[in-house]
């Protein structure tokens, strides 16, 4: 799972909704990556530990680990 831009947001440890707290926990010890974008954690002047736990950072971007992700299979779902 691959976060950029202002669905980031949503992520944040302080302002998390506690049902998706629940699902970002399952999502790792299903062994989900969660990677969130180096460039929008540097907008939104961020750390990883400012996010649930669990997340990576996608330091050469989110579109870059999108890529990288396509180009091994895996399908970009977008909402």
């Amino acid at each position: 799972l691959v976060v950029h831009g202002q669905a980031l947001k949503a992520f944040h440890s302080a302002a998390a909704n506690p049902d998706l707290s629940k699902h970002v926990g399952q999502f790792t010890r299903d062994g989900i990556e969660l990677a969130a974008c180096g460039n929008t954690m540097k907008s939104q002047n961020i750390g990883l530990k400012d996010l649930l736990p669990g997340f990576v950072a996608a330091e050469r971007g989110g579109v870059v680990r999108l890529a990288e992700l396509q180009s091994q299979g895996y399908l970009y779902l977008r909402p």
